[in-house]
């Protein structure tokens, strides 16, 4: 049986336990895991990077294609960095390319992020990085809030999305979910409390 997006193997498996698996080209959970996992983040960058949803969902293709070649051609140490780092820099590569190839064909956006952006951001890292790791937080804290899911009940959790991710005020949530607003109150400070403690353990698993 296929494991689904939200299955506890998606959600618990480490990223040591996923390499080990993909070292096994007959391994179809730990692919299928892998890119469960990482493609949705890929595609959520290449487009804050300004491609379009079609050609997101390609360069993320083409971004899991070359990590796979790459992986199992041993070209990736664990001992010389992190799984984030590498997949940032396949990522972003691969995403570049296929924005210069769009230009070339007048079909891109209008400037390449990389032209014209400053070297560095006002805390000394790359810009684009710095947007990966946006994307790659914001990855695990929805690993987080799927996990969340199994503990609390659905009121619970559409409260806390519409107030504390959406901006909706606590009475609009309240209203429109039959709940107090202090309840609604109650309910965020309970999850982003369960959050944060499962956020240690996730961001170790990524």
């Amino acid at each position: 049986m296929a494991d689904s997006p939200d299955s506890p193997m998606l959600n618990t498996a480490t990223s040591t336990f996923l390499l080990q698996g993909l070292q096994d080209s007959a391994n179809r959970t730990a692919w299928r895991t892998f890119v469960e996992r990482y493609r949705p983040m890929i595609e959520n960058y290449a487009r804050r990077l300004g491609l379009s949803d079609a050609d997101s969902q390609d360069a993320a293709q083409q971004t899991l294609i070359a990590f796979c070649t790459a992986y199992q051609a041993g070209q990736y140490q664990r001992d010389r960095g992190r799984l984030r780092s590498w997949l940032f820099g396949i990522a972003r590569r691969q995403i570049l390319n296929a924005m210069r190839s769009l230009d070339r064909h007048g079909e891109g956006p209008l400037a390449d992020p990389a032209d014209g952006a400053e070297p560095l951001a006002a805390d000394g890292q790359d810009p684009l990085e710095k947007i990966w790791d946006q994307e790659w937080r914001d990855a695990v804290i929805r690993q987080c809030l799927d996990e969340v899911r199994r503990e609390f009940d659905e009121r619970s959790i559409q409260a806390f999305e519409r107030f504390a991710w959406k901006g909706d005020s606590a009475r609009q949530v309240a209203d429109q979910l039959g709940m107090t607003p202090n309840a609604v109150f109650i309910a965020k400070h309970r999850i982003v409390k369960r959050i944060r403690e499962l956020l240690p353990r996730m961001e170790e698993n990524w």
